[in-house]
């Protein structure tokens, strides 16, 4: 109960609206997310895939959540969610018994900041050859 009240009163006294989002977007039908893949060789992270394109987003942001919806082989994996292809924002390892995945979403501590227009990236990382998870991001507008 206190989760709403707080959030009623920051509403009125903020003007704050959050709205999240899932990406990729959902648009004709479920997208399954995007596929991330690592280098080939075992424990490489693979070359950066965009989530979020550069202009997707014209506001600030803030990452609060990262999905996992399949997994190539049931392995340990290790996703890393990048600003830009440079800096990371957020990591978990995931240790996969399923090629289905059927994981609980991986949420950081606290919501991390993004700024307006930037564009977010995602690359992953196994502990054998060349394997994939394909993954979405939940973003907060809003805040």
């Amino acid at each position: 109960m206190s989760d709403q009240w707080a959030r009623q009163a920051l509403i009125a006294t903020k003007g704050l609206r959050v709205v999240y989002t899932l990406y990729p977007v959902i648009g004709g039908g479920v997208a399954a997310g995007t596929v991330l893949a690592n280098a080939g060789a075992a424990n490489t992270f693979g070359v950066d895939t965009e989530l979020i394109a550069a202009a997707g987003i014209p506001a600030p942001f803030w990452f609060a959540q990262l999905q996992i919806a399949a997994i190539s082989v049931a392995e340990t994996f290790v996703v890393s969610i990048e600003r830009a292809g440079t800096t990371t924002i957020y990591e978990a390892r995931l240790g996969g018994t399923l090629v289905t995945g059927n994981m609980s979403p991986f949420t950081p501590v606290y919501p991390i900041y993004v700024g307006s227009g930037t564009q977010v990236t995602g690359r992953c990382a196994s502990n054998s050859g060349a394997d994939t998870v394909t993954a979405s991001v939940l973003v907060a507008t809003g805040l």
